[in-house]
């Protein structure tokens, strides 16, 4: 029997049907939503009431109307100084004021660089000299000074009222966004977000919850995930009030009593942060209005699910959603409440509509109907590309000859399809983890480590337990103070890295174990790590 032919993005086989596979009903409206401009949708949502709550932190709030004004007044100043195609980075926190200048920024027709000011400055510093934005919306002076001028957020936000207009050449497909994370190549890479592919995912999360503008939002993401700056568009679009709480700086305590406070009804939360805010003993009242809960993990356990369902009110409906930041959304369902599958972790989902997939072998060909391969996807609504060194670039994102719009994207994401359809993630093909939500890639790691005058090399190993995953470093280097290169090596890593990337542990070894080919054993490093 013939072989299937190689898979790719001009192939139009039944590959691309992944036979088995069960389909989500598509999302009504999401071509009109999603081919929208941002500022269309919160005008109408300001229209409808502009003297409602649309952003809350913990110490002020700010109505619709005025969100709009004041958003329109920095998207005036901000295409003053920044000229057409040319980025802005915004380094703006997670309060009202913050996001009100952020929705300034996508509402500018400039692309706009999503930049959380509390990362490392060292990263930070890094990122923008690669990113090259014409103008900086700050809300606090930079440590280092950068090369592009500073817009501060106070004086814009003080600045005369403007009635700002989109351009004649706006387009559904330009760049949006850019959202930064770990990158293979040991430099973080920049996913380049359009206003499509954004609001489909918040379009997708409207019509999953249900939202109305009688709801209160909360994702400890937003904005600075592209999956939360999706939930936080799609929840303004709807006129429902937003809920801001930053975990790192706010702390678990302070956010609950916000939560319960504002009697939060729908929530993204990812898995570590849900287990945290879960630990505490005033949780429960917190969430005694929590009518919808989003989650999503690669290996989200069914423990954790029986431990949230404790929690949670009766009837509050669990959403698990697999995604990435290329693809906002890739599989997803709800939960049922007598869910008892044998295995120790919750399928992925169904199979999205308005998006093709695939399931590839090593070999390049399509995987036999029900055996595992990696997901390859087309679809218009994935990401555009990465920014490079102040440009837009491919990357990983190949455009499909005849299909003008869509692209190609090789996940990386070992998967099959159950016998019921559903999807399961069985791994990567990579190094690729997450932790805390957050996509790492040992190689970045190991990039900083090696900076360090006396390593010679480095490697970085994940361990999973109980659907944690824990990060490992281990450096060869022929010192005599071994806990003082310790110490150093943390300083560096602080200096470069978020919290995420940072290794839990650091053992310094003469040498690290090779293979016969010369390669690093990882193996036997693991097994070293599981057997301390």
């Amino acid at each position: 029997m013939q072989r299937p032919a190689l898979i790719d993005e001009t192939d139009d086989g039944d590959a691309w049907c992944l036979p088995g596979a069960r389909v989500a009903p598509p999302i009504p409206g999401a071509e009109a939503f999603s081919t929208s401009p941002l500022l269309t949708h919160l005008r109408a949502a300001a229209a409808a009431d502009p003297k409602a709550t649309a952003l809350v932190g913990q110490s002020n709030s700010i109505q619709y109307g005025d969100m709009l004004r004041l958003a329109q007044n920095t998207a005036h100043a901000v295409a003053n100084l920044a000229p057409p195609g040319r980025p802005v980075a915004c380094l703006l926190p997670c309060t009202p004021e913050g996001i009100t200048g952020l929705l300034g920024c996508l509402i500018s027709g400039r692309l706009c660089l999503v930049l959380d000011p509390a990362m490392p400055p060292e990263r930070l510093a890094a990122l923008l000299a690669d990113a090259v934005p014409a103008v900086i919306l700050a809300a606090a002076p930079l440590k280092h000074p950068p090369a592009a001028p500073v817009l501060m957020l106070d004086t814009v936000l003080a600045s005369s009222d403007a009635d700002w207009r989109m351009g004649p050449d706006w387009n559904p497909d330009s760049p949006l966004a850019v959202h930064f994370t770990s990158g293979s190549s040991g430099r973080p890479k920049g996913i380049v977000l359009s206003s499509r592919s954004v609001l489909y995912r918040a379009l997708d999360t409207n019509t999953a919850w249900g939202l109305t503008s009688a709801d209160r939002v909360f994702c400890p993401s937003m904005p600075f995930a592209g999956s939360g700056l999706a939930c936080l568009l799609g929840a303004l679009s709807r006129g429902a009030r937003v809920v801001l709480a930053d975990l790192a700086t706010e702390g678990a305590g302070a956010v609950l009593r916000l939560l319960e406070w504002e009697a939060v009804t729908c929530a993204m939360i990812q898995p570590p942060a849900l287990r945290l805010l879960s630990s505490l003993e005033r949780a429960r009242t917190s969430f005694r209005a929590l009518r919808a809960l989003r989650s999503g993990a690669s290996a989200l356990t069914r423990a954790d699910i029986a431990a949230w369902r404790l929690l949670l009110p009766p009837g509050c409906e669990i959403l698990h959603t697999y995604a990435s930041t290329e693809a906002l959304i890739i599989a997803q369902w709800t939960l049922p409440a007598d869910d008892r599958g044998p295995e120790t972790t919750v399928a992925a989902g169904l199979r999205q509509a308005l998006h093709e997939y695939a399931l590839v072998g090593e070999d390049g060909r399509p995987a036999p109907p029900g055996e595992p391969g990696e997901l390859v996807l087309r679809s218009r609504y994935l990401a555009l590309g990465e920014w490079r060194e102040g440009r837009l670039v491919p990357g990983a994102m190949r455009p499909v000859p005849g299909r003008s719009g869509w692209r190609f994207f090789r996940t990386g994401d070992l998967m099959l399809v159950q016998p019921d359809g559903m999807l399961r993630v069985l791994g990567r093909a990579d190094r690729q983890v997450k932790i805390n939500g957050v996509r790492v890639e040992p190689a970045e790691i190991e990039a900083v480590l090696r900076a360090e005058p006396a390593v010679t090399d480095a490697v970085v190993v994940a361990r999973t337990v109980s659907g944690s995953v824990t990060l490992h470093g281990f450096v060869a280097a022929t010192v005599e103070d071994r806990l003082e290169l310790i110490r150093a090596l943390r300083q560096r890593l602080s200096a470069a890295l978020p919290m995420a990337l940072r290794p839990a542990d650091l053992t310094v070894l003469d040498r690290l174990p090779a293979l016969p080919s010369g390669k690093i054993d990882l193996n036997a490093l693991s097994r070293w790590d599981a057997a301390r």
